[in-house]
């Protein structure tokens, strides 16, 4: 998969706003400049039927923007909405089942929290990894390790990393510097008063520390 669209994932969530903001908030932070949407409903709100309807929509804006879309646990959702991939949790089917029953699906993420869920992602053939960066209203469950052990797990992966958990503009740029090729966002845009500023400055950071990573790379060769 082409990395540069791990730069920027948008996840989305329904309860931060009202359901005509839904869409056009999406809709902003494309324009911003994010690379990839995760689509996520576990409000309870919807029916799946509603939830269908809301995916199809938002497949036509990454469409429309030439943004993959990625849906989040899901493999019935991502088949009927022709996503372009799927991200599974560690509590999910496993990826090589989830590999068995999409063959033609072309994004896999996993969500890791140690080297040895690295390990099987990578054995399993995933594309990318989630790892949990800082603690989250989102989604209290979720294990995060920190700046230092997101840095700690970078070394056992071969593979390109997404941050996610309590990312904003001000931790971003070190999650990048640290060797993650992106982050993933919720509530910074989800909850901010002009979501598209709020992407727009957390995107700025991310290209800004990956070409400062790319300089310091480029001079120790």
């Amino acid at each position: 998969m082409n990395s540069g669209a791990l730069a920027f994932c948008l996840v989305t969530d329904s309860g931060f706003r009202p359901d005509k903001e839904f869409l056009p908030t999406i809709e902003a932070a494309l324009e911003a400049g994010a690379t990839m949407i995760q689509y996520r409903e576990k409000s309870g709100r919807f029916s799946d039927r509603q939830i269908y309807q809301q995916a199809l929509e938002v497949a036509a804006l990454c469409r429309r923007f030439s943004v993959p879309l990625i849906i989040d646990d899901r493999l019935d959702l991502a088949l009927a909405v022709d996503a372009d991939g799927l991200h599974i949790g560690q509590k999910d089917l496993p990826l090589d089942v989830v590999k068995r029953l999409w063959p033609g699906g072309r994004i896999f993420g996993v969500s890791v929290a140690t080297p040895q869920e690295i390990s099987r992602a990578e054995a399993e053939g995933a594309d990318y990894l989630g790892i949990g960066a800082f603690p989250t209203e989102t989604k209290p469950d979720y294990s995060s390790v920190g700046r230092d052990g997101v840095s700690l797990l970078l070394k056992e992966s071969s593979l390109p990393v997404i941050a996610i958990g309590g990312i904003k503009t001000s931790n971003a740029a070190g999650l990048i510097l640290a060797g993650c090729a992106g982050v993933a966002v919720v509530s910074a845009v989800w909850n901010a008063p002009d979501p598209a500023l709020a992407a727009q400055e957390i995107l700025d950071a991310v290209r800004r520390a990956g070409m400062i990573r790319h300089e310091n790379t480029s001079g120790n060769d």
